[in-house]
């Protein structure tokens, strides 16, 4: 559905380049989960805006469904749009609307009729747990219920693809998993693609299918999780899975101290 092929972008940092993507090949699959894991500066975000042109790339292709996106002009890459969308680490909410307002807010861009507006936004509330807080405001809200509110404003055109900037990184060990089941059962009932970028493996281990490894903005392993997992060769993935076990081992003395 997504392939990715040689694609670069640069940044002019204090008067010097820096290359952020140095040339990415890669593939997902319609209905995957698919994390992008790395340390903070491998690239992995200005690859994700890629995928939306939030960013433009210096060079490459992005074919989706077997269209070149970088080649779209303004009217297609609008519609386009109406496919992909994205929520983010800090759930990116309008302060000043309550969550009825947030979630309605694309379907009011899109120029649909009142009707129609006020029944997807009950439905979309329902699907993500929020039937009861339509017309608080974000302020009052805690964050697992704003990260609710952001997913259900991403699903308000059907998309076919989420996209996931570190979306569970503001978020405590248990309301990270309540988010992650919520995406899971997502994929499964309306076969999104996710693609998500995080730094934390649980979240990669919870529902990712598939798994590539980001460092200096190239990718140096991908394929399927448990494979990659289970075989790790770049120095990223190692540290991540040593810092996971020694995270673990700690959790369990710990526990049996007490």
């Amino acid at each position: 559905m997504i392939e990715i092929k040689n694609l670069k972008k640069s940044y002019l940092v204090n008067g010097k380049n820096s290359e952020a993507l140095k040339g990415i090949n890669l593939k997902i699959e319609k209905g995957q989960v698919f994390g992008i894991i790395g340390k903070s500066g491998a690239g992995k975000s200005t690859l994700l805006r890629c995928l939306n042109l939030l960013e433009i790339p210096d060079e490459g292709q992005i074919i989706v469904e077997g269209e070149d996106i970088t080649k779209f002009n303004k009217r297609e890459l609008r519609e386009y749009r109406k496919n992909v969308s994205m929520i983010f680490q800090h759930f990116n909410l309008l302060s000043n609307s309550n969550v009825y307002k947030n979630v309605a807010f694309p379907l009011e861009i899109a120029g649909y009729k009142r009707e129609y507006i006020d029944k997807r936004v009950k439905e979309l509330l329902e699907i993500v747990g929020l039937e009861d807080k339509e017309r608080e405001y974000p302020s009052n809200l805690s964050g697992g219920q704003k990260q609710r509110v952001a997913i259900a404003r991403a699903l308000a055109n059907n998309p076919k693809i989420l996209l996931c900037d570190e979306a569970t990184s503001a978020l405590d060990p248990l309301t990270t998993k309540q988010i992650l089941d919520l995406l899971l059962h997502l994929n499964n009932k309306f076969g999104l693609t996710i693609v998500l970028i995080t730094h934390e493996m649980d979240v990669v281990e919870r529902i990712c299918s598939h798994v590539a490894v980001m460092e200096n903005g190239l990718i140096v392993e991908v394929g399927k999780k448990d494979e990659v997992f289970n075989s790790p060769k770049s120095k990223t993935l190692k540290q991540f899975l040593r810092s996971q076990n020694e995270g673990v081992i700690y959790l369990d003395l710990k526990e049996k101290a007490m």
